[in-house]
């Protein structure tokens, strides 16, 4: 079942990664640009917003009667009548500014997700980055226990040593071996994510490249109103402030025009007779009160309650702007140290301890046991120096984001 489960593996990363496009970041923005589904869902919330800014000027029905009956001799006469409601044009125009505040919305989302789109692919690079470091670091550590795990089996059939420490050497063997293979399994998991962002059918991975250090843009948060989450916050204040001026204006009064046009069949006052081919016409005017008007008052004051809460949002997603750029900074500056050791003192120290290892190893001087606890030393040295760089990157990219104001 073990043996199965390997195959398994092997298969479908290696099957998969026969067709894979190698990509670099900011090629793979340009395809998200243009192929992401969220961006295109975006861009058509745009186009709905912009049609909608135009139906402002919405009246309502047309009010369309007839009646039949007598009301003027017993005859039986007609009569056709038209009306239409209307609003004053302030109303109108404050209907207008709530459709445009949130057609302004809708294209500060659109950078939104832009911006976490790019932060998100950032960090998939960062992994398949960190990935490719550890994979090359497990693979020199599983050839260097592939050689001595020989050295052992021939040692042990020449009665040099003792079955413990073929033992030993196959364990650590077997152990890179399954690392490696778990290193693939993550990486094809992370390709998805890399090609589920892009969107268009082929299969890609990151261009291969040295795994170093980013640079944070900035020491301080610069602008956290530009930020784009921040940004939707604040639109969405002027959005809650319009709807209150657009509650306000439904207690103003309405204008109600009015047509009739009816029929007077027999005698009139001037002696003649109205057959019903003449038809009498008359005009209406009217104004709507709004006398009874204790809801939409209440709805004015829920609505600048509305008001208080997109500001506190505001508010609280500056308050938490700061805090997540404050411990992201304190993560980094922590990792720095680290790479910073790493690369100043620690890498050389594993060399050292490396190359030492290896001459005294064939020398004789060190048996395989002692040798492989060094090299197990000098390797885990290597294997932090990688976490290191991958927790400073990772650092870096949230820090970054965070300053990032302009999305192209």
């Amino acid at each position: 079942m073990q043996k199965l489960s390997i195959i398994i593996v092997l298969f479908v990363t290696f099957w998969g990664a026969k067709a894979q496009q190698s990509i670099s970041l900011e090629e793979a923005y340009q395809k998200i640009l243009e192929n992401n589904l969220n961006l295109k869902g975006g861009a058509l919330k745009i186009d709905a917003q912009k049609i909608l800014k135009q139906s402002a000027f919405n009246l309502d029905p047309l009010n369309v009667s007839a009646e039949i009956g007598q009301f003027n001799t017993d005859k039986t006469d007609h009569k056709f009548s038209v009306s239409q409601n209307f609003r004053f044009p302030g109303f109108y125009q404050k209907q207008k500014q709530v459709f445009t505040e949130e057609w302004k919305q809708s294209l500060l989302n659109l950078s939104l997700q832009k911006w976490q789109l790019r932060r998100e692919l950032t960090l998939i690079f960062n992994e398949l980055n960190y990935l490719d470091a550890k994979y090359a670091l497990i693979k020199k550590a599983d050839s260097l226990y592939g050689v001595y795990y020989d050295k052992a089996a021939l040692r042990l059939r020449k009665g040099e040593s003792n079955v413990l420490e073929k033992s030993t050497a196959e364990n650590y063997k077997s152990q890179a071996h399954f690392q490696l293979l778990a290193i693939e399994r993550d990486k094809a998991v992370t390709q998805e994510k890399l090609n589920f962002l892009i969107n268009d059918g082929d299969s890609y991975t990151n261009e291969k490249q040295s795994f170093s250090v980013q640079n944070a843009l900035f020491s301080q948060l610069q602008n956290p109103e530009g930020n784009p989450y921040v940004e939707t916050l604040k639109q969405e204040q002027e959005i809650q402030k319009a709807r209150t001026l657009e509650a306000k204006a439904r207690l103003s009064p309405s204008i109600n025009l009015g047509y009739n046009n009816t029929s007077m069949i027999g005698n009139q006052e001037n002696g003649s007779y109205n057959d019903g081919s003449k038809r009498f016409h008359s005009a209406v005017i009217g104004v709507g009160i709004p006398l009874f008007n204790k809801a939409q008052k209440l709805a004015i004051e829920a609505q600048r309650v509305n008001e208080e809460i997109a500001a506190n949002n505001y508010q609280l997603a500056l308050n938490n702007l700061n805090m997540q750029y404050k411990q992201y900074k304190i993560q980094y500056q922590n990792a720095l140290k680290e790479t910073d050791y790493f690369q100043n003192d620690g890498l050389k120290n594993a060399e050292t301890i490396l190359k030492t290892a290896n001459l005294q190893f064939y020398n004789g001087e060190i048996n395989y046991l002692d040798y492989v606890l060094l090299v197990n030393q000098a390797l885990d040295i290597r294997n932090r120096s990688i976490d290191s760089v991958k927790k400073l990157n990772d650092a870096v990219t949230e820090m970054n984001a965070l300053q990032q104001t302009k999305i192209d």
